[in-house]
């Protein structure tokens, strides 16, 4: 039977396989940008120790070139890691963390490691521990690709001397990718369902709705996916789940 130790080490192992590579090739990207609006080594490396969010990461790096003041880069920074509001809550939920009567900042402390890899991985964790192992099923997942995130910050910043920097500015949407597929790949029909859908719409609200387009049919892809699997629910049929 599974322990804590045990949970954490697979979990390690279950990041070794492609979340941690993808994840820091990323911020190598992240880096390079970085370094581009001006930032020095020590201070794109503690904003992905401190953000660890690639939108906020690239909204700071942006606005810091272009000059703007440190009361809009925050504002700016926290608008665009709001999302993860939403995910630490689910996060939360999924690994029951009430339960393990952790203090309130241990809670904090582990939720800074929260990266979208990380929720996706854990939902589909859930589907082979049980609810008391997916704290420490977490806890091993997050660290190791954090640890590789900072180290792409670290090689993504000294590359960019070797490297041509379009190259690097690409690499920055592996993560994306990588969780556009493990999404596709889940065993949730609905949440397929709800990729398919977004990825039609996408292109339909794009010329009169500009960078707009892919919220809106991401939102309108996870709502009629969601209100179609509650139909089938609802009339006893084959589930979409």
């Amino acid at each position: 039977m599974l322990n804590a130790s045990q949970t954490r080490r697979n979990a390690a192992i279950d990041a070794l396989r492609a979340p941690c590579y993808a994840l820091g090739i990323t911020m190598a990207g992240f880096s390079t940008i970085a370094r581009e609006s001006g930032f020095d080594f020590w201070m794109a490396l503690v904003t992905s120790l401190g953000v660890w969010g690639m939108p906020g990461q690239v909204a700071f790096a942006s606005l810091y070139s272009a000059g703007a003041s440190l009361f809009i880069i925050f504002v700016a920074v926290s608008l665009a890691n709001m999302r993860m509001l939403l995910m630490v809550i689910s996060a939360a939920d999924m690994m029951h963390l009430k339960s393990h009567n952790l203090p309130l900042w241990k809670r904090i402390f582990w939720m800074q490691f929260l990266a979208i890899t990380a929720w996706a991985n854990l939902g589909l964790a859930q589907q082979k521990y049980p609810s008391h192992l997916l704290l420490p099923y977490y806890q091993g997942f997050a660290l190791m690709i954090f640890a590789f995130g900072i180290l792409g910050t670290i090689f993504g910043f000294f590359l960019s001397d070797l490297l041509p920097p379009d190259i690097l500015r690409v690499v920055i949407f592996i993560t994306p990718i990588y969780i556009l597929l493990l999404i596709i790949n889940a065993r949730q029909k609905a949440n397929r369902l709800a990729v398919l859908i977004g990825g039609v719409l996408s292109p339909v609200f794009f010329p009169f709705a500009g960078e707009w387009a892919i919220l809106i049919a991401g939102i309108l892809g996870g709502s009629l996916a969601s209100l179609y699997s509650r139909f089938i629910a609802k009339w006893h049929l084959d589930p979409v789940q």
